[in-house]
């Protein structure tokens, strides 16, 4: 039976404590604790999560590790007030625009850099022969010293070759490509969520179970040939989509529809 004490949410294979320390960062980054306040005991925090105090206290290590909280002897634990993490933000309408800014404001660092037979699933994004050999590449990004995400692309050789790992780690894939003479004009793109897992996670500072905003991506030149297949992985704490949207559409006017941000 389930004990009706636990919040929502805390029964996937999530470790606890990772669970809990996402439920008391959003509350600390939204400014929940009063700055003259302690946050509640290990105790108190134990009961209130249905864990026990071994589990709080691995919470608010990492928390502490992370700049969230200051512990004073004799007075309590504190929410920092200097905390100034925010997720990156991309407009959805703005895939391509977004995608360049990505690029001037984060650091890369490209784990691997090769060409290989296409994966079957590869060939059939990206309209191919089985074993079609294409451009492997995994880049890890960070944000203000921070894992940003985590992408896995795949790229037509022809256009691979026109640059290098140094290339990819200090400009953008869609520089690259108009370097290379590729217009892209268009994308298709599918968000979902994923568990990292125990190659991603250590990557992306998470806990092996944790989730991740998982984005898979179809990049379309003007002779709508598939220029790239990236599949990217991002904390949700380091990323976040916003769209404008209008009401009016569809039947009575009750469909929402989005709209360009300014």
């Amino acid at each position: 039976m389930t004990n009706p004490a636990r919040p929502a949410g805390l029964s996937d294979p999530t470790p606890l404590y990772h669970k809990i320390f996402t439920v008391l960062r959003e509350q600390i980054l939204e400014n929940r604790f009063p700055p003259d306040t302690p946050l509640p005991s290990e105790m108190d925090l134990a009961r209130q999560f249905s864990v026990s105090r071994i589990t709080i206290r691995k919470t608010m290590e990492r928390l502490e590790q992370q700049g969230l909280i200051t512990r004073q002897r004799g007075r309590g634990t504190f929410a920092t007030r200097s905390v100034t993490q925010r997720a990156v933000q991309a407009d959805v309408s703005g895939l391509v625009e977004n995608l360049l800014s990505m690029g001037l404001m984060t650091d890369v660092s490209v784990l691997e850099l090769d060409y290989l037979p296409a994966p079957p699933a590869v060939a059939v994004d990206m309209g191919l022969k089985p074993g079609t050999i294409v451009q492997y590449a995994v880049r890890l990004r960070s944000y203000r010293g921070r894992p940003f995400s985590y992408a896995v692309t795949h790229v037509p050789e022809d256009i691979g070759r026109t640059y290098n790992a140094e290339d990819l780690a200090r400009t953008s894939l869609l520089r690259l490509f108009e370097r290379a003479g590729v217009a892209v004009a268009s994308a298709y793109q599918r968000v979902s969520a994923k568990a990292a897992d125990a190659t991603t996670a250590p990557l992306l500072d998470q806990e092996i179970g944790a989730p991740l905003l998982s984005i898979a991506r179809l990049v379309r030149d003007q002779n709508d040939r598939v220029v790239e297949r990236i599949h990217a992985l991002y904390p949700p704490s380091q990323y976040a989509f916003e769209t404008n949207l209008t009401l009016g559409e569809g039947p009575n006017g009750t469909l929402w529809r989005s709209t360009p941000s300014i």
